[in-house]
């Protein structure tokens, strides 16, 4: 579904409330719940979300989202969620040691929920489409802010000039190359997730010989994770499996019968091995945080825009969406005026402290678990599995570290999930 190629104005001064740019979860999201509040809000996209099968049936892109994540996406469409599946128990070990983590659902809640990225985008876009003004396929070529608005250039795909489009606020969820924080003069600061600086993830979907009975594995290998999470198929899982580059280009090439055994001995057959493997994608991976999330009064940075993480916790979506629930409760307590001067100055600080504790935590773990040199030596490898049996052993060391991951912690940023506006 595409807007008319002539913008329509959004109220008799042609202003609107907002304009989200970029369709993802967390850019339809915070548009679904601005629009939730009576906003009026527009949408760019340079291509409008298609829903993505592959072979097995599935989007070869999933994420594990927290309860309170789900809860706020279920607030924006009337109580549902595309299909999921629970996270009822994760089992993490090394390839190292014999120490391991059992984690256990919460009485009321399962750890987490899988879903198919394109599932949750489609069905956004779907509302989106009839709550706010969506303008795609397009992308913004100029940016300026103004006393009164702010004011985004539009240009189609071809770079044909697509008219102006002016908001009392802008919301740049246009991803970890954000073209909105180039154009605003922010930058990122990156730091290494491996010794050579980087990773490569590859992301499918098999199908297990036994059943994953609601269970997510991680296992930490000599250079990286690989993880397997259940889907909503009984045996189906998606898998996301982190190395260094030159490792995983191989493995990518690899035929499928020798990447499912490869994939098989790196996870030590769980779940009695893998029978079937779809098509593979791989992407590098970074962890980043921008410079500045306010970098002008009337424009702010959401999601990949902010921060990228190294995906072995699955907090990338998580936190994009704490974002989204953020800006929404900020325009609740605000005017008329999104853009008013000094707004978003509470927003950015938060984000920013909540983004650099979990960048720290991403660091930590990377360092421990053989991500680095220096984590493979004898004396850090039985450190990990003292401090493994030691927190496997207390209960309540369990319950806050799956708090701490439901961002219900001290570091978290959850107060009402539910509560879209």
């Amino acid at each position: 579904m595409t807007a008319p190629s002539a913008v329509q104005p959004a109220a008799p001064d042609g202003v609107y409330d907002a304009v989200v740019v970029g369709a993802g979860m967390v850019g339809l999201a915070t548009v679904l719940a601005l629009a939730g509040q009576g906003r009026r809000v527009a949408v760019v996209e340079q291509a409008v979300p298609q829903r993505q099968r592959g072979a097995l049936g599935w989007d070869l892109r999933s994420v594990a989202l927290s309860p309170p994540a789900v809860a706020f996406l279920a607030s924006l469409d009337n109580g549902d969620v595309p299909q999921m599946a629970p996270i009822d128990a994760m089992h993490v070990w090394e390839h190292d040691g014999a120490a391991a983590l059992d984690f256990k659902r919460q009485p009321n809640e399962p750890l987490a929920w899988v879903v198919e990225n394109s599932a949750v985008t489609t069905r956004l876009w779907a509302l989106a489409c009839r709550q706010a003004t969506v303008i795609a396929p397009a992308q913004v070529t100029a940016l300026t802010d103004g006393a009164d608005a702010a004011e985004l250039a539009l240009a189609d795909t071809e770079g044909t000039t697509k008219g102006v489009l002016r908001a009392r606020l802008v919301v740049a969820a246009d991803g970890a190359e954000s073209r909105l924080r180039r154009l605003a003069g922010a930058g990122v600061r990156q730091e290494p997730v491996a010794p050579n600086g980087s990773q490569h993830v590859i992301a499918t979907v098999v199908r297990l010989r036994e059943p994953h009975r609601s269970t997510a594995w991680q296992r930490f290998g000599p250079t990286a994770p690989a993880a397997l999470l259940p889907l909503p198929g009984e045996r189906d899982v998606a898998v996301i499996w982190s190395g260094v580059p030159p490792r995983q280009t191989e493995r990518l090439a690899l035929p499928t019968d020798a990447f499912r055994q490869a994939l098989e001995d790196e996870l030590e057959g769980v779940a009695g091995g893998i029978e079937a493997v779809d098509r593979r994608l791989g992407f590098n991976v970074r962890q980043t945080l921008a410079t500045d999330i306010n970098p002008m009064p009337r424009l702010v940075l959401a999601g990949d825009a902010v921060r990228t993480l190294h995906p072995l916790a699955g907090q990338g979506v998580n936190l994009g969406l704490e974002d989204a629930h953020a800006i929404a409760e900020t325009a609740a307590a605000s005017g008329k005026d999104l853009g008013a001067h000094g707004l978003w100055h509470g927003y950015a600080r938060s984000r920013r402290v909540r983004s650099k504790a979990m960048l720290g935590l991403m660091r930590a773990l990377l360092a421990a678990y053989g991500c680095t040199r220096a984590s493979e030596g004898p004396w850090w490898r039985l450190a990990r599995n003292a401090a493994l049996r030691t927190i496997n052993a207390s209960p309540a060391a369990k319950a806050q570290l799956i708090r701490e991951a439901m961002a219900r912690g001290p570091l978290g940023s959850w107060q009402d999930a539910t509560h879209a506006a």
